[in-house]
C-alpha cells in the first residue's frame, strides 16, 4: 500500500499573499507535499492566487463566519482604502479596535476556526504571530505537527505599549508548543530564543528571491518613464506606505548635487498622492518618477534596469531595526548595488558581500549626502555590481528552500 502524501496547511492573515509564503508553498509542493494556504477574504485591492491552492476564510460557508468578525473586516476594508496603513491615524484606530472592540487572539480564532477545523494535515504552519494560536489549537485537535514562521519581530512593531505587551504574552504562551520555529534573520532568531528561553534553536530562512536567469541590463524604466539616456536610476520598489521613511528619501532629492541621478518609486500605496504632492511642491518632477506596481513575475525585468536599489527604513521600533526586507534580496537577485539605512542585519549582508553603501537616513541632508557619495565613484559601483552577481547565487531561494525542506522532512 502506497503511503499518502504528507500535507501542510499554511495559515496567514494576508489578503495579498506574501512572496515568502508562496515560495515556501511551491518548494514543499516540489518535494511531494500537498499544500493548502488559508488566508483572509479577498477584496478589490488584491485577489491573485498565484497558482496556489488558496482557501479564503468564509469561502462557501459565510454563515459559519461570526457576524462580529465580518463586521470588523468590513469596516477595516473601508478605512484602509482611504488611510495609510501605517500612518498615525490608522495606528490610532487599530489601537482603539484592539483595546476596546477586539481581542487579538479570540478574533483570529473565531474568524479562522470554522475553516481550519475541517482540515487534517500532517503539519499546520503559522505564518506570523496572529496565526500562531489558531495553528496551535488546530494542530492539537488533529494531532498534527506545528511550525511557526515569524516573518518579523511582530510584537515589536510601532504599537502602543499595551499592544506590544499583549502580543508578547500571546507569543510567549504558544511558541514553546511548536515543533519548529523559523524566522528571517539571525538577529530575530536570537531575540526569540533569548526572550522565550527556547530549548531548540530558531531556524533562519532569508526572504530571498528565486534565482532567475540573470537579467541583462535593459532600458525598461528609461523607456517607460521617458528618462534621458544619461539618467542613472536609484530605485525604491515596494509599497508606498507609511513607516518606510520614503518621504525623507523623496525630499532629499532636492538636495542631491549629482545631476544625472533620478529616483524612481516602483509600487502603489496610500502615500502615493502625498508623495506626488511633495514632488510637485519641490519642483522635483524632472528627477523623481512614479511607476505603478508590476506583477511579481515581471518585477526582475524592471529591477534590473535600474543602477542601484534604495532601502530607506529607519529604526523607529525594534522590528524595523532588525528588518531584512524582501527588496534587499530582490536587488541582489537583479545584481543591483544597494544604498541602505545603516541597520544591523541589512548592513551585515551589504558589507559581508561588499554590495554597496549603508548611510544615515535620518535627515534629508544626510540622505542627499549619501546618494552623492554612492554615485561619486563609477568604478566602485561596477565592483559592487560584480559582487552582487556572485552573491545572488548564495542569497537565493534555491538555497533557502533546502533548509525548509530539511525541517519538514522530519515530519513525514
Amino acid at each position: 500500500m502506497v503511503a499518502s502524501r504528507p500535507s501542510v496547511v499554511m495559515l496567514t492573515a494576508d489578503r495579498q499573499i506574501d512572496r515568502r509564503i508562496l515560495q515556501s508553498a511551491q518548494s514543499l509542493k516540489n518535494f511531494g507535499w500537498q499544500v493548502t494556504i488559508v488566508a483572509m477574504p479577498e477584496d478589490t485591492v488584491c485577489s491573485a492566487k498565484d497558482g496556489q491552492h488558496v482557501v479564503r476564510v468564509g469561502d462557501n460557508q459565510q454563515a459559519a463566519v461570526p457576524r462580529r468578525e465580518n463586521l470588523v473586516l468590513a469596516v477595516y476594508r473601508i478605512v484602509r482604502a482611504v488611510l495609510p496603513m501605517n500612518g498615525r491615524i490608522m495606528r490610532a484606530l487599530k489601537r482603539l479596535a484592539w483595546s476596546v472592540f477586539v481581542d487579538q487572539e479570540n478574533f483570529y480564532q473565531r474568524l479562522y476556526g470554522p475553516t481550519v477545523q475541517r482540515l487534517k494535515p500532517t503539519v499546520f504552519m503559522a505564518h506570523d504571530l496572529p496565526m500562531l494560536p489558531v495553528a496551535r489549537r488546530a494542530a492539537e485537535a488533529s494531532g498534527a505537527r506545528l511550525v511557526y514562521d515569524s516573518h518579523e519581530l511582530y510584537a515589536e512593531q510601532e504599537f502602543s505599549g499595551a499592544e506590544r505587551k499583549k502580543w508578547r504574552e500571546i507569543e510567549n504562551r504558544h511558541i514553546r508548543a511548536c515543533d519548529a520555529v523559523i524566522t528571517v534573520n539571525p538577529s530575530i532568531a536570537r531575540e526569540l530564543e533569548e526572550r522565550y528561553c527556547l530549548a531548540q534553536p530558531v531556524h533562519v530562512l532569508y526572504n530571498a528571491a528565486y534565482l532567475e536567469a540573470s537579467q541583462a541590463a535593459t532600458r525598461t524604466l528609461h523607456d517607460a518613464l521617458a528618462l534621458p539616456d544619461e539618467a542613472r536610476i536609484l530605485l525604491m520598489q515596494g509599497g508606498l506606505s507609511a513607516g518606510r521613511n520614503i518621504e525623507t528619501l523623496v525630499r532629499a532629492m532636492a538636495k542631491v548635487q549629482t545631476p544625472d541621478v533620478h529616483l524612481v518609486l516602483l509600487g502603489d500605496g496610500q502615500l502615493e498622492r502625498r508623495l506626488k504632492r511633495i514632488v510637485r511642491d519641490l519642483g522635483l518632477e524632472p528627477r523623481v518618477h512614479f511607476h505603478a506596481a508590476v506583477p511579481q513575475a515581471r518585477l526582475p525585468i524592471y529591477t534590473a534596469s535600474a543602477h542601484a536599489g534604495a532601502i530607506p527604513y529607519r529604526a523607529t521600533c525594534l522590528n524595523n531595526q532588525y528588518c531584512t526586507p524582501n527588496k534587499l534580496f530582490e536587488y541582489i537577485a537583479a545584481e543591483l548595488p544597494v544604498l541602505a539605512s545603516d541597520l544591523p542585519e541589512i548592513s551585515r549582508i551589504v558589507h559581508a558581500h561588499d554590495l554597496g553603501l549603508t548611510t544615515d537616513f535620518s535627515t534629508e541632508a544626510a540622505v542627499a549626502a549619501g546618494i552623492d557619495t554612492f554615485f561619486s565613484d563609477s568604478g566602485r559601483i561596477q565592483r559592487w555590481r560584480q559582487n552582487a552577481a556572485v552573491a545572488r547565487s548564495q542569497l537565493c531561494w534555491e538555497q533557502e528552500e533546502k533548509k525548509l525542506v530539511s525541517i519538514f522532512e522530519a515530519f513525514r
